[in-house]
């Protein structure tokens, strides 16, 4: 038998074999892996009757304090959800990289842990509503597909006809119709009904005729619980939606990785608003807080958007200039926005029912 003349070189070779195992190994296992890792369950505070409990005037609707659920109905996206059929990144229906890479994926896209139900009943009151036309039926999505749309329109009936006073916004910006129409989306909703009543029996007033800078509370909640929807669509007469522009809407996605880079665009854009207040005074001003996925993704094992907004959410809420933010832009917007950790939901809850009380 020939004896071995490099045991020096053979070690070596067998530590990187065993390496490269185990990286490659670890790789797997981060790319599969789906485990968001947060650190606490939502809210058990009732937070159902949040607004008419705190409004005793009748504020334009604009002005008042709402906590807004980021990509809203994004709760049930997983490592094996569909893509949406508008997304042009077309490898991510590579059914190699959906195996490897499908963790990573979810855990980029799935914004909000809870159902559009008990977001409602955790004080979420702005609803940021994305839809698609998968080639069968209305999805909601976020990237990937979540759960039919449906679904999620009977989650916000339940809520509208368990409290009457009370008021949601859907905000569908997003709608990829896939071949159909706006239209064929708004006759859908119309379709989809709890106890006789559907999303669009709950817009009390005339979005047509009533522009959205003079709608108040009072007429937006006459009768019962109130809807207020903007959609990307030219209006009609007798619609029941507002169009979505930048008259109806002021949304600036910052779109950084980091949180103090956040900051940086929340006082940038407090400052552009106050200085152009004039221009926006009848739209939505909408703070949009919530952080982007870095691009240090593999250095973060349990990285997730949901994780992320544990610290980046109590972050925003801990700044000295928060409640003079809500001032010009009093609607939060926020991923995890439910979360309990440092008991943000309470928290924020009450920095915004104090706002709203001082309304007129």
């Amino acid at each position: 038998m020939a004896e071995t003349k490099h045991p020096i070189i053979t070690c070596i070779l067998l530590i990187l074999l065993v390496a490269t195992v185990v990286a490659a190994s670890f790789l797997v296992w981060f790319l599969r892996n789906e485990n968001h890792r947060e650190q606490s369950a939502v809210t058990a505070n009732d937070y159902s009757r949040v607004l008419q409990q705190n409004i005793t005037g009748s504020p334009r609707v604009v002005d008042i304090a709402m906590l807004c659920a980021h990509d809203a109905f994004s709760n049930e996206i997983t490592s094996k959800s569909a893509l949406d059929p508008s997304n042009d990144n077309k490898i991510l229906e590579n059914p190699v990289v959906r195996a490897l890479g499908g963790g990573i994926f979810a855990r980029q896209s799935k914004t909000q842990k809870s159902n559009a139900y008990d977001l409602a009943r955790h004080g979420v009151r702005y609803f940021d509503v994305r839809v698609c036309w998968d080639g069968t039926q209305w999805q909601n999505m976020h990237s990937f597909i979540s759960a039919p749309f449906e679904k999620n329109l009977r989650h916000l009936l339940r809520f509208l006809q368990e409290n009457p006073g009370e008021l949601l916004v859907a905000d569908i910006q997003h709608h990829n119709t896939g071949g159909r129409t706006s239209r064929d989306l708004l006759d859908f909703i119309g379709t989809i009904k709890e106890n006789g009543m559907s999303l669009w029996d709950y817009v009390r007033f005339d979005p047509y005729t009533v522009p959205l800078g003079a709608l108040n509370w009072q007429k937006a909640t006459q009768g019962g619980a109130g809807v207020v929807v903007l959609i990307k669509t030219p209006q009609t007469p007798g619609c029941k939606y507002y169009e979505y522009t930048d008259r109806t809407v002021r949304a600036v996605w910052h779109h950084k990785p980091d949180i103090d880079s956040v900051i940086l665009g929340i006082e940038d854009e407090y400052a552009y608003l106050t200085q152009n207040f004039a221009r926006y005074k009848d739209a939505f001003r909408n703070n949009q807080a919530q952080t982007t996925p870095p691009l240090d993704l593999g250095a973060i094992p349990y990285w997730s958007l949901l994780r992320e907004a544990e610290t980046s959410n109590n972050v925003v809420l801990a700044h000295p200039d928060f409640d003079k933010w809500l001032q010009v832009m009093p609607v939060v917007w926020l991923n995890n926005s439910d979360t309990m950790t440092d008991g943000f939901n309470d928290r924020i809850m009450e920095r915004l029912n104090a706002f709203n009380r001082r309304l007129q």
